[in-house]
């Protein structure tokens, strides 16, 4: 509920100094107690909010690189042998990136989110919302790059007029919308289609969850791509204005390379796709 309501910060580790877009043959393991609690002891990294969350969702592994003995647990974050560090990235200076250390960490039995074998299937369960969600970021980015621009090139006046009404300004911005508008809609229409499962079942099914595997890499590595050229062709447009730090242009300019990076590569949403395409082929 504090997650939910905003009250505590969470984060979700995944990613290993080790383990990258590798991330089922992971390296943490946990082991199970006679009491049912599990000690668990590895290294984890590049999370968002990992050096300041109050609760973490964490995966380990009973046998190292067997994604089939993969668990799921819920970890209050000032238990002892939980210890996290701040990673910097230069381009998104204002977000908290973490390094956590797990080090004989006890989880007792009721924060076990998934016994082991079943931590896989719920992590590429995430994996699709989370994707989504980042598609969810670039349109926001996208859209605000474009609030800027439209804005400046209202407001900009050279050789007596709005740089808007000269089509070396006006055409390309055009295309630009109307690029942003058409994935947003994308996006909507899926979200929407969730949430009417979720509405009707109370959960999604199996089955829909594999198709959205295909769809919501798409989504993550055309809007990525999209949100980039937006922000970067928008700041061009704004001239020097874009720029520079008295708007949010800079800031925009940096967290689109951070993006395509998050829940999956650009080449690893390529390898996801093309694997369904495999799975298509066969179904001729």
């Amino acid at each position: 509920k504090e997650l939910v309501t905003g009250e505590k910060i969470g984060c979700i580790c995944i990613t290993e100094p080790e383990r990258g877009s590798d991330a089922v043959h992971m390296l943490t393991t946990c082991d199970e107690q006679e009491d049912g609690s599990f000690i668990v002891n590895g290294e984890k990294i590049y999370q968002t909010n990992g050096s300041k969350a109050d609760w973490a969702v964490i995966y380990a592994v009973t046998e190292k690189n067997n994604g089939n003995t993969m668990a799921q647990f819920l970890v209050d974050t000032s238990w002892d042998g939980w210890t996290s560090e701040r990673v910097n990235i230069p381009w998104t200076p204002r977000i908290h990136i973490g390094k956590e250390t797990m080090s004989n960490l006890k989880i007792p039995s009721e924060c076990v989110l998934g016994i082991p074998g079943d931590g896989r299937s719920h992590l590429f369960e995430g994996l699709n919302l989370e994707r989504l969600g980042i598609v969810c970021l670039n349109l926001a980015e996208a859209w605000n790059a474009i609030t800027h621009a439209v804005i400046y090139t209202n407001m900009r006046k050279q050789f007596d007029k709005e740089i808007l009404k000269y089509q070396g300004v006006g055409f390309p911005l055009s295309d630009l919308w109307a690029q942003t508008m058409s994935m947003t809609l994308a996006c909507l229409n899926i979200c929407q289609t969730i949430d009417n499962k979720m509405e009707q079942l109370g959960t999604l099914p199996k089955e829909f969850n594999l198709a959205l595997v295909a769809t919501a890499s798409q989504l993550k590595f055309l809007s990525t791509q999209l949100c980039e050229r937006v922000v970067y062709e928008s700041a061009n447009l704004m001239g020097g204005a874009g720029v520079c730090d008295n708007t949010l242009m800079h800031d925009l300019l940096g967290i689109t390379r951070i993006q395509e990076i998050g829940g999956g590569t650009r080449q690893v949403q390529q390898y996801i796709m093309s694997l369904t395409l495999r799975q298509l082929f066969k179904l001729l």
